[in-house]
């Protein structure tokens, strides 16, 4: 593999699939049987959407809008809102926003994103809590789930990979953008829309691009279930590790992640060895509130780690309680960059099993009918720009 040079990785948590707020508390028990399954749950804000595709400049552009955001309750933080299920707070639930087939074969590198009002004018990124892009054709590396390309949150900013490096993405995919709001103005907003611009580059770019992927791994991942965990009373620290290997061998390039308040640190070790891989902390005031996760960079002066088929990992995540109070509802999770050593040997993603399946009916909530279809029309105009309309917007699989 090339040597990459870039300072893009700085940004790598951010972009693949860790700027998130899970919606999985949500989840019911029982999930094997999902098609037609339902649970009292407000109705979402739907808005059109439109999905504009210029293939000549390798730009797919969504706009959404506009939407009705009911302002969150004073002194509801999210992480109470998201358990609010049938509170009526339907602005603030994780939602599908638009699903569609990739229209072209190329390297993903990046993308743009702008919220403004019924006048045009930019709002603040925190009016939306976090935002995903999942290819649903495509599984993770650690776990048979969907892809979540990219993770977008609060404070996320624009991000552009150089052309050394790309994200692969085949014409026909299915891809899809969920998205929660966070209106905490303390008045409802009218008007808001979204603009989300995917930026590629071309699939016969020369020379070809350092193939990566997301790398994701939760410290409690359970499909369809809760991914958040207790911090027994202090004081001291708490460890929480899980094990987990990989399906094809690849260089980790670098990692990011997503804690919540009082996390300490994460890493990465070979099990067999006891050394440590990969390790981010978090980034926090003396009170223990934590802004953020710091971010290692492993293919700056060599090829990364390299983790092969076969071999245990473990992931050990440090959250430390000096009260006598248990820290409910924590999370840790590392994301990064995975270029592996050959994309072919990428396993296939089994849409019809049943992790699979848990997954997709947490993102779209148990109260759709996985068996039924979205509806869409496209059509093409004379400027060589097509256009893919969502005609029916609701989270409908």
């Amino acid at each position: 593999m090339r040597g990459i040079k870039t300072t893009a990785f700085l940004s790598v948590c951010a972009l693949f699939g860790v700027a998130q707020a899970h919606g999985q508390s949500t989840a019911a028990s029982g999930m094997d049987g999902m098609s037609g399954m339902s649970m009292e749950v407000p109705q979402l804000p739907h808005a059109p959407v439109v999905v504009r595709v210029d293939s000549a400049r390798h730009e797919v552009e969504i706009t959404a809008g506009p939407f009705h955001l009911p302002a969150m309750p004073p002194g509801m933080d999210m992480m109470e809102m998201m358990g609010d299920m049938a509170g009526g707070h339907a602005a603030h639930l994780e939602q599908l926003i638009t699903r569609f087939k990739w229209p072209m074969t190329d390297w993903l590198r990046g993308y743009h994103l702008e919220i403004t009002d019924q006048n045009g004018k930019l709002l603040p990124q925190r009016t939306m809590h976090h935002m995903e892009f999942v290819n649903f054709d495509r599984r993770q590396l650690v776990y048979p789930l969907a892809e979540r390309v990219l993770g977008i949150g609060e404070e996320t900013a624009t991000i552009m990979l150089p052309r050394t490096v790309g994200l692969p993405l085949t014409k026909g995919q299915e891809v899809g953008v969920f998205l929660m709001w966070n209106n905490d103005t303390g008045h409802d907003m009218d008007g808001v829309m979204l603009h989300f611009m995917l930026k590629s580059s071309p699939a016969n770019l020369t020379p070809r691009p350092v193939a990566v992927l997301p790398f994701k791994v939760d410290v409690n991942s359970h499909p369809g279930m809760p991914d958040s965990w207790d911090v027994p009373p202090g004081p001291g620290t708490y460890s929480k590790a899980s094990i987990f290997t990989v399906p094809v061998s690849g260089r980790l390039l670098g990692i990011g992640g997503h804690m919540h308040d009082h996390g300490v640190e994460m890493r990465i070790e070979d099990v067999a060895t006891g050394k440590v891989l990969a390790h981010v902390h978090a980034i926090r005031d003396s009170s223990g509130d934590v802004s953020g996760v710091s971010r290692q960079l492993l293919a700056v002066k060599g090829k990364g780690p390299h983790l092969r088929v076969g071999r245990e990992y473990r992931m050990v995540a440090v959250y430390e309680n000096h009260s006598t109070e248990t820290l409910k509802g924590v999370m840790a999770v590392i994301g990064g960059l995975f270029a592996p050593d050959n994309i072919k040997q990428w396993p296939a993603v089994d849409r019809n099993s049943a992790e699979y399946q848990r997954d997709i009916a947490v993102m779209l909530h148990p109260t759709v009918d996985l068996a039924a279809s979205s509806t869409f029309a496209f059509s093409d105009d004379d400027s060589g720009i097509d256009y893919l309309s969502l005609v029916s917007p609701e989270a409908r699989f």
